[in-house]
């Protein structure tokens, strides 16, 4: 066990005399690699930005009353509180019986990579669309494949970016199809945020 120490004391002090060597004014100059160059972000930049800090306060009039009516929304729409301190709106349809048959919520988001966030998370959905919304990148997600809900994130600028969650009863024969009618809810809100100056 002896002999055994002494041998790593020696194998020590050769790494630290070895280590020692190259540090006189002659040294050669030190070799860095290079590293793993960053990947360009599969989200395309907004070429023509809006400003979705100007209604984030103010999420209700991302659709006009003759837009929610026209995609069959009971008015008044509902302000609510969301995560980190910002605002949603929701606008719902509601039978006679009280029954809920289809909801719309819209959340906005002004310092967020929220398009790179769900580009993340996509091997884990069961439907993950990498699209564009009337000239803007989008996200269109299913987190159940047999549920008539759909998740539209748009990109409306740098870090700035709109979800729109459309949830419909009438579509559950043909979840799918709650994508499609989502996305053109997303392409009206997209038209009511001002560009940006």
């Amino acid at each position: 066990m002896r002999a055994g120490l002494v041998f790593g004391v020696i194998a020590t002090g050769s790494v630290i005399v070895l280590a020692g060597c190259g540090t006189g004014a002659n040294a050669p100059p030190e070799q860095v690699q290079p590293g793993p160059t960053q990947a360009a972000s599969p989200i395309p930049p907004v070429t023509n930005p809006r400003d979705v800090a100007a209604l984030a306060r103010r999420p209700c009039e991302l659709l006009t009353s003759q837009q929610a009516k026209g995609f069959g929304l009971d008015l008044p729409s509902r302000q609510y509180d969301a995560a980190l301190g910002d605002v949603g709106c929701e606008w719902t349809t509601i039978t006679r019986e009280r029954e809920t048959i289809r909801t719309v919520s819209i959340s906005t988001f002004t310092n967020n990579p929220t398009l790179e966030v769900a580009y993340g998370k996509r091997q884990a959905l069961p439907f993950f669309e990498l699209t564009e919304i009337s000239g803007y990148p989008a996200i269109v997600t299913r987190t159940n494949a047999d549920i008539a809900s759909c998740d539209i994130d748009v990109k409306a600028a740098e870090r700035q970016s709109v979800t729109v969650i459309y949830d419909s009863k009438e579509l559950n024969n043909n979840p799918q199809q709650s994508c499609e009618v989502g996305k053109q809810v997303a392409a009206a809100v997209l038209m009511n945020l001002p560009l940006k100056s």
